[in-house]
């Protein structure tokens, strides 16, 4: 084969080379299967080897090798959603407030005044004030026409009671009073009631009893309580019981709208009246008594 080469001096040579085929003979010297030993995976591998795609391609029925497959509507390729950040809501969408929790918090928050000024103002009114209930004390007392072994019993108490006003600001207005004679601090014996009163502050008045039985089956005495009556007479004294029911309004000069109304109840006991003999009539024993006791 000849073949020109040009020089950049400007000469051209042209060569002629003949190329001789050559036949070579290689042996095979691959050893044989008894010679080679046993066989060893090279190289020596614990996993599956990992397969590498380009970007953008997909290995064969969207799985890889060696791994499990990808969830049904995954795509690898699809854009991860926005991250969250804090003050941001759900979905891109900003956050709400309970459209009742404001309210809710001010009028809770208005009723914790109002009872603060309220138990603020009644302090107040009870240190300047000092309302207290009225007094009654027992002066004396008289039975007459007392005969248990009549049928129905007979007897009058003709009993004189001191009520006291002890408030110094709060005028007082007994407006309904009921008495009742009791008998062995279980039993009434007698009743009645009393015309509505009114007391000055730092004033007091002396209001008279009259209590009877007998005039009406209605408000007649059993006769077992008659016998116990006249067994205690026999023996020269029978103890009463003058209990008051009365509905009382406080109210204030200075504080033109203060006002409070009171139930009391209130109890005189130890009044025990002595006989002499056969004799109807009693009188209370003369001793110095306590004040009555008031409840509401």
């Amino acid at each position: 084969m000849a073949y020109q080469r040009d020089y950049p001096d400007g000469r051209a040579v042209e060569s002629n080379y003949q190329t001789t085929a050559a036949t070579i003979h290689i042996e095979s010297t691959t050893p044989s299967a008894s010679q080679q030993g046993p066989h060893v995976p090279w190289p020596p591998q614990s996993q599956p080897p990992q397969v590498f795609y380009p970007p953008g391609v997909l290995p064969p029925n969207g799985q890889f090798t060696g791994y499990a497959p990808l969830p049904p509507g995954y795509n690898p390729q699809a854009q991860p959603p926005p991250a969250f950040y804090y003050g941001q809501g759900y979905a891109g969408t900003p956050p709400r407030r309970g459209g009742f929790a404001w309210p809710c918090r001010c009028f809770l928050i208005f009723l914790i005044v109002i009872i603060m000024l309220l138990v603020v103002s009644r302090i107040i009114i009870w240190a300047t004030l000092l309302p207290r209930f009225p007094i009654f004390h027992v002066d004396k007392m008289s039975v007459t026409n007392f005969n248990v072994d009549a049928n129905p019993v007979t007897a009058k108490w003709d009993t004189r009671v001191t009520v006291e006003n002890p408030n110094k600001k709060l005028d007082m207005y007994l407006d309904k009073v009921e008495a009742f004679m009791n008998y062995d601090d279980k039993y009434d014996v007698g009743f009645t009631w009393k015309k509505p009163m009114f007391l000055e502050s730092r004033n007091k008045t002396t209001m008279r009893v009259v209590i009877m039985t007998g005039t009406s089956a209605h408000y007649a005495v059993p006769l077992w309580i008659a016998q116990d009556m006249g067994q205690d007479k026999k023996d020269g004294a029978v103890k009463f019981v003058m209990r008051f029911r009365v509905w009382a309004t406080l109210k204030s000069r200075s504080w033109a709208w203060f006002r409070r109304s009171l139930v009391l109840y209130i109890e005189c006991d130890d009044l025990k009246v002595q006989f002499f003999g056969a004799s109807k009539n009693g009188t209370l024993e003369s001793k110095d008594r306590e004040d009555c006791d008031i409840s509401t």
